[in-house]
C-alpha cells in the first residue's frame, strides 16, 4: 500500500507543476468569476437617472419619487411623448417612459433613452407603475403584487417540499452542475491515462521497478494519482463557479434561506469518484495495449466519446425520465453518474437504483483494475507494438498462467 501511494504522489507532483494544467484548472473559473464580476461593476457604476414617463392610459396616478434598494428614482409627468422627448433631447432627464393606451390589454410599454436600463433601473420603474396604478391604495397592497405569487413543488413520492426562486433552481442546479463536470474531467483528465501509461512503457520504468513493485501496485497508483489530480481541478471549478453564481444571482439569494440538496451532493460523491475511477483504468488500459503516445490520444478519443455518450440520451430521457432507458443508463457503470445525477434534477430517482448502480460500479472498477493489471504485465516490456483483440486475450491467458507458476514456486 505504501508503495501505490509512493506512485500516486510521484505522478500527481509531476502533473501538478504542467504550465497546461495549471492554465485550465485556473483558467476557467478565472473567466467564469470575470463574466460574474462584469454585471455587478456595471451595476455598481449604473446611476439612476431622473426619469420622465407618459401616462397614455390616463389611468395613472402621479409620481413624483421612489424609493428602491436604498435609492431614491426621480420621475416627472408629461403630457405627451413630444414634450417628454423634448426635455431628453436637452438631457433634462435621462430616460423617457412611455405607457400605451392599450397598456391593460398587453401593450408594452416604451423607454427611450440614450444609455441601456441597468436592473436596478428597471426594478425601480416597475415599481414606479405599480405604485402610480394603485394610486391611492394601501401600501402593503403595493408591497403584495411586487411577489404576487410563491409556489411550493411537492414530490408524490415522498412529498418533499421546494419553493420558487433559487430553492428550485439550486435543486435542479446542482446535480446537472457535477454531471457536466463529471463529462468535462473525463476530457482533461481521465483520456490522459493511457499517455502517461505509454510513457511508463517508453521509459522502460518498469525494469527499474519490477522488482519491488507489483503490475497492480503501479496501475493502481498512476490511476490514483492522476484521479487525486482531477479531483483538484474539479474543486477548483466548484469554487469558481459557486463564485461566479453568486456574483450574478447575489441580488435573488440574499434574504433567502436556501436549502441545500444535500442528497445530490452524497450521490454525487458516491456515483462520481468510482465512475471517473473506472474510466481513468480504462483510460490505462488503452494506453497499455496501444503502441505509442499518438495511437493512446486516439483511442483516448473514443473514450472521451464514451463520456459524452450519455447526453446524446437526454432528448429521449426527458420524455421518459423514468422509463426503461432512463433506468438501464442509470445501471450501467460508464453512464450511471451522469445520467443519474441528471434524472435527480427532473425526478425523484429511487434509492435501490443508485444502490444498485453504486455496487456495479465497484464490481467493475475492481475487475478493471485485475485486468489492465493483467494485461500491463504480460505487455511491459512489448515497445512500440499495438496490440490487436485477439492478442489481447492470449497476453491475458499467458499472464494468468505466469502468475500461477509464480504461486506454485513460493
Amino acid at each position: 500500500m505504501n508503495k501505490l501511494w509512493l506512485v500516486a504522489k510521484n505522478t500527481y507532483q509531476q502533473r501538478i507543476r504542467s504550465s497546461t494544467f495549471l492554465m485550465l484548472t485556473f483558467g476557467i473559473p478565472l473567466i467564469m468569476i470575470v463574466a460574474g464580476a462584469i454585471p455587478v461593476l456595471t451595476e455598481l457604476r449604473a446611476e439612476i437617472p431622473t426619469v420622465g414617463y407618459v401616462d397614455q392610459t390616463g389611468k395613472m396616478g402621479a409620481v413624483e419619487e421612489i424609493e428602491y434598494e436604498d435609492e431614491i428614482l426621480t420621475l416627472k409627468s408629461y403630457p405627451d411623448q413630444n414634450a417628454g422627448m423634448t426635455d431628453l433631447k436637452t438631457g433634462k432627464i435621462g430616460g423617457l417612459l412611455i405607457l400605451p393606451k392599450d397598456y391593460f390589454q398587453g401593450g408594452i410599454p416604451r423607454y427611450r433613452a440614450e444609455k441601456q436600463p441597468s436592473e436596478k433601473l428597471k426594478g425601480a420603474l416597475e415599481k414606479a407603475v405599480r405604485t402610480g396604478m394603485l394610486s391611492g391604495a394601501p401600501s402593503w397592497q403595493v408591497e403584495r403584487l411586487e411577489d404576487p405569487a410563491n409556489f411550493t413543488y411537492a414530490a408524490q413520492s415522498t412529498g418533499k417540499r421546494v419553493s420558487e426562486g433559487p430553492a428550485v433552481i439550486i435543486r435542479v442546479a446542482i446535480p446537472v452542475f457535477f454531471a457536466m463536470v463529471f463529462v468535462l474531467a473525463i476530457f482533461t483528465g481521465a483520456n490522459q491515462m493511457g499517455s502517461v501509461m505509454v510513457k511508463e512503457k517508453d521509459q522502460r520504468a518498469m525494469e527499474m521497478v519490477i522488482t519491488s513493485i507489483s503490475p497492480r501496485e503501479l496501475v493502481a497508483g498512476k490511476v490514483m494519482g492522476m484521479t487525486l489530480l482531477s479531483m483538484t481541478q474539479v474543486a477548483v471549478w466548484t469554487l469558481g463557479a459557486g463564485t461566479a453564481v453568486f456574483l450574478l444571482f447575489r441580488e435573488d439569494l440574499i434574504g433567502h434561506t436556501l436549502s441545500i440538496p444535500w442528497n445530490a451532493l452524497l450521490w454525487a460523491g458516491l456515483l462520481c469518484v468510482p465512475g471517473y475511477f473506472l474510466f481513468a483504468l480504462v483510460g490505462a488500459g488503452l494506453g497499455v495495449i496501444a503502441g505509442d503516445v499518438t495511437q493512446a490520444r486516439q483511442l483516448a478519443g473514443m473514450l472521451g466519446f464514451i463520456g459524452m455518450g450519455p447526453l446524446y440520451f437526454m432528448g429521449v430521457i426527458v420524455n421518459a425520465v423514468d422509463g426503461p432507458l432512463a433506468v438501464g443508463l442509470t445501471l450501467f457503470p460508464f453512464t450511471a453518474p451522469t445520467i443519474g445525477l441528471f434524472r435527480m434534477a427532473l425526478t425523484e430517482v429511487p434509492t435501490w437504483q443508485f444502490l444498485t448502480s453504486l455496487l456495479i460500479l465497484v464490481g467493475s472498477l475492481l475487475f478493471s483494475i485485475w485486468l489492465v493489471a493483467r494485461v500491463f504485465r504480460a505487455t511491459m516490456l512489448l515497445y512500440g507494438q499495438k496490440l490487436k483483440p485477439a492478442e489481447i486475450m492470449q497476453v491475458i491467458s499467458q499472464s494468468g498462467l505466469s502468475a500461477a507458476a509464480e504461486g506454485k514456486e513460493k
